[in-house]
């Protein structure tokens, strides 16, 4: 534990100098910027924890100069059993996101010979490690990401993430609420969503699968929080990556961008 926090203290030094201004003044910008988008993968080495952690970056392509100033996106992939480019089968959601003008980061979680993911036992309890590896693996790459484009100003930053994804998104906002913005998970079923204002979070929802207990607040709990539960129609747990079909994926990306420009 006290490795871990140490870990934390040191990646969040560098995160901490980035400049996050008031969200308020920001819903006039939400409009697309480009259709034109720049695709950029990376492999960095953690030399604290000796992981090679492959990421892409989906940036929009302005038509003309604009400021320096970003809206960041970090996306963490659903459990794929160790396959190897997981991050990049969400190209419908983050191809969409830098066209809207958002800069989105896609994290590659697992590397082959992991150790798989336990599927008996307190979920809660066994798949913690595997999430605080997200959560590390996140705080990394927005280190990273900043010594990469040190030019750039990072106005805001939002986790979207499927299912194990959601659940290690969730994790690190509630260890960091200062540093997101808006968490939107697609259909995580383990870690309870916060009972909190800030960040703000919202879940996307299948049609197939139910959360675990106490996972999805009460409706009251929703409404005295700000809390948005999405129920998705004809939409399974696995149809929300790549494989799914083009109005599912058009109906996910629409409620997306709809949390995010805070017109929902």
């Amino acid at each position: 534990m006290k490795r871990r926090t140490k870990r934390f203290y040191v990646v969040l030094s560098g995160i901490f100098v980035l400049t996050i201004t008031p969200f308020a003044s920001m819903s006039s910008e939400y409009e697309a910027v480009s259709t034109d988008i720049r695709i950029e993968t990376f492999e960095v080495l953690d030399s604290v924890r000796n992981r090679l952690i492959p990421y892409a970056v989906y940036s929009p392509v302005p038509k003309e100069k604009v400021k320096d100033s970003i809206r960041l996106v970090v996306f963490s992939h659903g459990y794929g059993s160790n396959y190897s480019r997981n991050y990049l089968n969400y190209s419908y959601l983050t191809k969409r996101l830098a066209r809207s003008g958002f800069w989105t980061v896609s994290i590659q979680h697992e590397l082959l010979g992991d150790p798989l993911i336990p599927k008996e036992g307190i979920m809660q309890v066994v798949r913690m490690p595997f999430w605080i590896r997200g959560e590390e693996n996140i705080l990394f790459v927005l280190n990273d990401f900043k010594q990469k484009f040190p030019e750039l100003e990072i106005r805001s930053i939002d986790l979207i993430g499927h299912s194990n994804g959601g659940d290690m998104s969730i994790l690190t906002a509630k260890d960091h609420p200062e540093l997101i913005r808006k968490v939107i998970t697609l259909d995580h079923l383990r870690m309870p969503v916060p009972h909190v204002s800030n960040p703000r979070f919202s879940s996307l929802r299948s049609t197939d699968k139910t959360a675990d207990s106490l996972v999805i607040p009460s409706k009251d709990d929703c409404q005295k929080y700000g809390i948005q539960i999405v129920q998705l129609k004809k939409i399974t747990h696995n149809e929300m990556n790549d494989e799914g079909s083009r109005k599912q994926k058009k109906q996910i990306n629409s409620y997306i961008q709809k949390i995010l420009e805070d017109r929902f």
